[in-house]
């Protein structure tokens, strides 16, 4: 019987020597390799232990011991991406307007990294399971919109924020190329004048106002139910 991804309640042993740390590494990017194939053709719901280690020609018990978890798998082909974007010297944006002029390198950029980055989006697509990584870009674009519009408060900054993030995220480029056959050279100008045109909208005073808050009850005016 297949084993499942891994479980959330495994402790990785930790080597100590500069040799060992080497072939531990040597180790993890054969499995990433090999979950990054795997997913570039199955759903992740049909990747299991046994088919990762056998495609990486290791023991299932080796792919516990460097990802004891999901979340290790995650955080391995996050840390992936982070470096292919340290070594393409994109800085990471501060400001909302940086934001959005950045992103039509950033899809080109994906593109270019396209399993890993179909990897990381379908294995990182659960809320709950958000790497820091993730969790940290959305606070910072929660920053950049709260400075761009300071004349807003908190709720429409986290309403506006929603947005943005949606737009730029792993998950909004593989649904425009898979589903739509959009590459990130054609779907990058489109999230930008999206951007810009929400940016636009939003300062002439168009934004939609929240739903208004449920009426409370009043205890003493809640009839008792009837038989």
């Amino acid at each position: 019987m297949e084993s499942p991804l891994p479980p959330d309640d495994q402790t990785p042993r930790p080597y100590s020597s500069p040799l060992r740390e080497g072939q531990a590494q040597r180790t993890r990017d054969l499995i990433l390799d090999s979950l990054t194939e795997l997913l570039a053709t199955q759903r992740v719901d049909e990747v299991s232990t046994k088919k990762i280690a056998e495609r990486a020609r290791v023991s299932q018990p080796t792919v516990y011991r460097h990802f004891p978890d999901r979340a290790a798998l995650v955080q391995g082909l996050t840390d992936r991406i982070e470096k292919k974007i340290a070594e393409s010297g994109v800085r990471a944006p501060e400001t909302l307007e940086e934001w959005i002029e950045s992103i039509d390198v950033a899809l080109r950029l994906t593109d270019e990294n396209a399993a890993v980055a179909i990897a990381e989006a379908v294995m990182n697509a659960d809320p709950r399971r958000f790497t820091a990584e993730s969790r940290a870009r959305t606070d910072n674009i929660t920053r950049a919109v709260a400075r761009s519009f300071p004349e807003l408060d908190d709720r429409d900054h986290r309403r506006i924020a929603a947005l943005v993030r949606t737009l730029i995220s792993v998950q909004t480029w593989l649904r425009m190329r898979e589903e739509f056959g959009l590459d990130g050279a054609e779907s990058g100008p489109l999230v930008h004048w999206a951007l810009t045109t929400l940016v636009r909208e939003i300062r002439a005073g168009n934004l939609p106002p929240p739903p208004p808050p449920p009426p409370s009850e009043d205890p003493d005016s809640t009839p008792f139910p009837t038989r």
